[in-house]
């Protein structure tokens, strides 16, 4: 699935979705994402971000803290760990 974003100079990106999941114990979803850049050594660069949809757009928000970002790291690992 594709969704755009905004950067930070105003330009829309085109966006493709990784996976999204839900963090029952906080109740708040996430997205796992990539804009299809790679990175220096070659590997593709991934964004995670919590969401909200609203009316089929996805609105992004800041990751706050170190659990949530402890339980994407998580996540990605093991998602990429069954792709191996």
């Amino acid at each position: 699935m594709k969704f755009n974003v905004i950067d930070n100079n105003g330009k829309q990106i085109e966006c493709d979705v990784i996976f999204t999941f839900k963090d029952d114990s906080n109740n708040i979803s996430y997205i796992v994402y990539t804009d299809g850049t790679k990175d220096e050594s070659g590997d593709l660069e991934i964004y995670s971000s919590r969401y909200v949809l609203e009316n089929d757009n996805y609105i992004l928000q800041a990751i706050e803290n170190d659990y949530e970002w402890n339980m994407i790291d998580n996540m990605i690992a093991s998602r990429f760990n069954e792709v191996d």
